[in-house]
C-alpha cells in the first residue's frame, strides 16, 4: 500500500513504531511511505544524520520524497543518479530512502506518479545572509535580536530550491511522452492559483507558475503537496495539501 504525509523537518516522530501503532497505520514491507517535500534528513553529516540513516535502514517500510526548500541541495547532489520504477532517483538509504528527481514519472504498485520536488523559502524576514558580505556580523545580529527568521546562503539556504529550465523541460517531456496523463502528482509546493487561495502572501515564482500550465494540460486523479503546513483537500477532491496527517493513497480515489 502507498501511504502520503507532509513536511517532517527532521523529526521522524510521526512515523515512530508508536506513533503508527497508537494511529492503526500498519506499515509494512511491502508498503511505501511518501513524504511530500522537507523531509530533512538531508541537512548536515553530523550525528543526526548518521542516527537518522540507522534508523531507518531498520524500518519496515520504504519511504520516498520530493525536494522541499529546507533540504541541503549540495549534500543530496553527493548521492549518484540510478534508475528506479522508471524515473531518475537518489538512493540516500539504499532500498528504504529513495528521492524522487524532478520531472519524473514512476510506476508504483501499477499506479503512475509525476513527481517535482522544490519550492521557495518565505521564511526570510530577516533577509538573505552570506558570510563572505562585510556586513554579515551586523545584518546577522540585527535578525536575532529582532526575532526575524533568517537564511544563510550555503548553510540554509541553496538556490537549487527552484528548478532549473533544463529539469522543467524534462518533466514536460516525460509527460509529453505519456500523452500528459498520470494517476497522481506529488510536489512540495502547489500551482500559483491554488496557492493564493492558501497562502494569499506568497508569491509566484517560476515553479508555481510551472505548475500553472501543468494544471492546464495535465490529466491526473489527484495531486498532493505540502509546504503550506496544512491538512486539507479541496471540494473537487482533486488537490491535498499533506502536514501531519498519514493518508493511504486509496481514501483520496
Amino acid at each position: 500500500m502507498i501511504y502520503i504525509t507532509g513536511d517532517m523537518h527532521n523529526d521522524f516522530r510521526r512515523i515512530s513504531n508508536k506513533n503508527l501503532k497508537k494511529n492503526n497505520i500498519p506499515l509494512s514491507e511491502e508498503d511505501y511511505l511518501i513524504v511530500c517535500g522537507d523531509f530533512g534528513l538531508c541537512w548536515a553529516r553530523d550525528r543526526t544524520f548518521e542516527w537518522g540513516c540507522n534508523w531507518f535502514a531498520q524500518t519496515k517500510f520504504t519511504t520516498l520524497w520530493v525536494q522541499g526548500n529546507h533540504e541541503n541541495y549540495d549534500m543530496i547532489a553527493e548521492y549518484p543518479l540510478e534508475e528506479w520504477h522508471g524515473g531518475k532517483v537518489r538512493h540516500i538509504v539504499r532500498d528504504k530512502v529513495i528521492l524522487l528527481e524532478r520531472g519524473q514519472i514512476f510506476n508504483i504498485e501499477g499506479k503512475s506518479f509525476f513527481t517535482f520536488g522544490g519550492a521557495s523559502s518565505h521564511d526570510m524576514q530577516g533577509g538573505l545572509l552570506d558570510r563572505n558580505d562585510p556586513d554579515f556580523d551586523f545584518c546577522l545580529k540585527y535578525a536575532r535580536n529582532n526575532w526575524l527568521p533568517y537564511r544563510i546562503i550555503g548553510e540554509s539556504w541553496w538556490a537549487q530550491e527552484l528548478p532549473s529550465e533544463d529539469e522543467m523541460q524534462e518533466g514536460l517531456n516525460n509527460l509529453k511522452a505519456v500523452d500528459y496523463k498520470v494517476d497522481y502528482v506529488i510536489t512540495h509546493c502547489c500551482a500559483s492559483n491554488l496557492q493564493r487561495l492558501i497562502k494569499p502572501n506568497y508569491k509566484n515564482d517560476v515553479l508555481t507558475d510551472y505548475f500553472q500550465q501543468l494544471e492546464e494540460r495535465l490529466d491526473y486523479k489527484h495531486w498532493f503537496f505540502g509546504h503550506y503546513h496544512e491538512d486539507a483537500t479541496d471540494e473537487e477532491n482533486r488537490h491535498t495539501v499533506v502536514y501531519k496527517r498519514i493518508l493511504p493513497i486509496e481514501e483520496v480515489d
